[in-house]
């Protein structure tokens, strides 16, 4: 099957990534300080343990990643390490627009909904699918009316 939409980016943006790094690598400087010049009683563990965790933590934060791609019979979402297909004959309804917007499902007439929401950290816009089986799913997007336009709704569900 060949992708006519594909998008992929990092959950944790970069900016905050950056701060992140820079907060654990300060804190790691200033054990070391304390450690080495100050002469204070830090276990001779702390230091190294506390660089591997830290290592770890922006590993961690680092590799997580939203991607969505269409393709001519469904909808494929990875969030985290966890994938999502949604075959367009599933799709009853699509919104587009504010994230915050399109969650309100009210419009919509359904009650009981599952509820999905695949997003990154910052992002506003997105869409929203109505599914069968009282099922909502709404992806967070930088180009949204691409994705929008992409997607065929199942009228007859």
């Amino acid at each position: 099957m060949e992708t006519s939409f594909m998008e992929s980016r990092p959950i944790l943006p970069r900016n905050l990534f950056m701060i992140l790094a820079l907060v654990l690598a300060a804190t790691v400087a200033f054990m070391a300080v304390m450690r080495f010049l100050l002469n204070t009683d830090m276990p001779d563990w702390s230091l190294p343990a506390t660089a591997v965790l830290f290592g770890i933590i922006l590993l961690l934060c680092a590799l997580p990643k939203l991607t969505v791609e269409c393709f001519s019979d469904r909808v494929s979402i990875t969030y985290f390490f966890r994938k999502t297909e949604i075959p367009f004959g599933q799709i009853i309804d699509k919104k587009c627009g504010d994230t915050n917007q399109i969650r309100n499902y009210g419009s919509w007439n359904i009650k009981g909904v599952k509820h999905k929401f695949f997003s990154v950290i910052g992002d506003d816009s997105g869409v929203a699918l109505k599914l069968m089986g009282k099922k909502v799913v709404v992806v967070s997007t930088g180009r949204m009316d691409e994705l929008f336009a992409l997607i065929p709704v199942n009228k007859e569900g």
